[in-house]
């Protein structure tokens, strides 16, 4: 892995790959440190069963940060239960093939579940639906069989990118924090009282920085001008780079969940980015684990020869919650660059999952 001096590295931080040539880029085997990916943990449903529901439409919500729809399921004494339904994203469903019109209410639907393991909650875990023709229509895979764009290298990091994750448990994807960072007394008492119910992200908080770096869904990188631009898809958050340290407007901006990020090149395939200027963050170092005004952030991209690549490592420190710095390292594979469609973040579809509880 790499690794900062003087850092603590986490063991469960994203293994860097050796190198590999893009045409196994779908056969990387990578562990990852599951929390900083997801909006919550899916381990409440029962991945060993495989269940088939035969109804009637009752809602489609198309909404992020999940898709729902409920169901109307007749049983076999003829009592109708109303069943809830959780998909992906607004943001991966139209990739995958869907769109709000997909469904309607009063249409007839068959689709195969993972039931939640309490078999009381009528809660499950779409895994496709049934289209009259037979067809399967996935939620967390692309239901198109067409090739998709061929993938132009990046020769100076901009374009659209995807952490390296392909191991990555999406039942376990909002777990709890790192249990083996140097914790503060302050620190500690966080790890303790973690409670997975007050994540921010169930208001629709943004998860500003470092979550943002490895967090699910795409990241585009814009070079322009004497700046940088990170887009990150789903979340609708935005980054700004500065190259020029001694630009005016830098002394006047306001502490901030992303803070100020200040950037240079090493070389033409190193560059380094120094963030501080931060806001006191609920849950802004990890899951479970707060950041204060005193958090600085180190980035080092490395661009592979190749410009299918990107090795990262962070280094985070903040004297409030940890004892020394922690670095934490990944990887970007290139993607077909695309500009992101907005989708805002509805509070009430950010809690609708805690009806399993």
């Amino acid at each position: 892995m790499l690794e900062l001096p003087g850092a603590h590295s986490s063991t469960g931080a994203i293994r860097i790959m050796e190198r590999i040539p893009a045409v196994s880029i779908y056969l990387l085997c990578v562990v990852i440190y599951s929390p900083a990916f997801a909006h919550h943990s899916r381990a409440n449903f029962d991945d060993s069963r495989e269940v088939e529901l035969t109804g009637t439409v009752k809602q489609f919500s198309w909404r992020n940060p999940h898709v729902y729809l409920e169901i109307d399921v007749p049983d076999e004494a003829g009592t109708v239960e109303t069943w809830l339904i959780e998909t992906h994203s607004v943001t991966s469903m139209q990739r995958f093939g869907w769109n709000r019109d997909s469904l309607q209410p009063g249409d007839p639907i068959t689709i195969k579940v993972q039931p939640d393991r309490n078999s009381g909650n009528r809660f499950a875990l779409l895994q496709y639906m049934l289209t009259p023709d037979g067809t399967r229509m996935y939620a967390f895979r692309d239901n198109r069989n067409t090739p998709g764009p061929e993938v132009e290298p990046s020769m100076d990091f901009s374009g659209t990118w995807y952490a390296v994750r392909t191991e990555l448990d999406i039942r376990l994807a909002g777990g709890g924090p790192p249990q083996d960072w140097p914790y503060t007394g302050l620190g500690r008492q966080n790890l303790h009282n973690y409670d997975e119910h007050e994540s921010p992200q169930y208001d629709c908080l943004p998860v500003g920085v470092p979550k943002m770096t490895f967090y699910s869904y795409a990241i585009n990188l814009k070079r322009d001008g004497d700046g940088l631009y990170i887009d990150k898809e789903h979340l609708n958050e935005r980054r700004t780079v500065h190259f020029n340290r001694t630009r005016p407007e830098l002394a006047d901006q306001l502490p901030s969940v992303v803070g100020t990020s200040v950037g240079r090149f090493e070389s033409e395939r190193h560059l380094i980015i120094e963030t501080d200027n931060f806001l006191p963050t609920k849950w802004g170092l990890a899951n479970g684990i707060n950041s204060s005004e005193q958090k600085v952030m180190t980035e080092n991209y490395r661009l592979a020869d190749d410009g299918m690549f990107i090795d990262i490592s962070y280094t985070l420190t903040d004297p409030a919650y940890l004892t020394e710095p922690v670095t934490v390292t990944g990887q970007y594979r290139k993607a077909e660059s695309r500009e992101f469609m907005p989708v805002a973040c509805d509070p009430a579809t950010a809690k609708r999952h805690l009806v399993s509880d």
